[in-house]
């Protein structure tokens, strides 16, 4: 097992179409002294910036906290294999979408009620609909009211490791 094998991941920040948000998040990516091997870029793919950050697997969480503490809203973590999946937050921002959230030790009840607490209090005020696996989450609800759930998650002290859009896939129906 590599513990420091470096990985590159995806994070599809809110607001990062103004100039003076992407600074601001460089200054922030700059201070980050936790992680030794730490490299980041913005790029922009499809009209939309987005945050890459090579850095080790293990490490994603407490970036993921880090920029939570610092309100950004974090809308996907992917992989860099699936970058081409990034959603476009600015049009979509208030119809509901599928997603799915893979937190760490979610098989632990402590974790699993922290979870769903926290899910409870956001359907409180929003509407969200959830259903759990081994290790995931899978959400419908509003992308602005996901990037609230990773953020209340990861404030927490809850380990996230992604979250991923799932588009609703059409099955083929055979007319006989």
């Amino acid at each position: 097992m590599f513990l420091d094998r470096t990985e590159t991941f995806v994070l599809n920040i809110g607001a990062l179409h103004k100039r003076a948000n992407r600074k601001n998040l460089l200054k922030l990516c700059k201070q980050i002294n936790f992680c030794n091997s730490f490299k980041y870029a913005i790029f922009k793919e499809n009209n939309s910036y987005a945050l890459e950050v090579n850095l080790p697997k293990y490490q994603l969480p407490y970036i993921i906290s880090f920029l939570s503490f610092h309100n950004y809203l974090i809308y996907q973590i992917l992989e860099s294999s699936n970058s081409d999946k990034l959603l476009e937050i600015d049009h979509l921002i208030l119809s509901s979408k599928r997603f799915e959230l893979t937190v760490d030790g979610l098989h632990d009840a402590f974790i699993k009620d922290k979870v769903i607490d926290i899910l409870n209090l956001i359907n409180q005020t929003e509407h969200i609909t959830y259903t759990f696996n081994r290790n995931r989450i899978n959400v419908s609800c509003a992308p602005l009211v996901f990037a609230k759930l990773i953020q209340a998650i990861a404030t927490h002290n809850i380990d996230v490791l992604g979250a991923i859009y799932q588009p609703r896939l059409m099955n083929k129906a055979r007319i006989s």
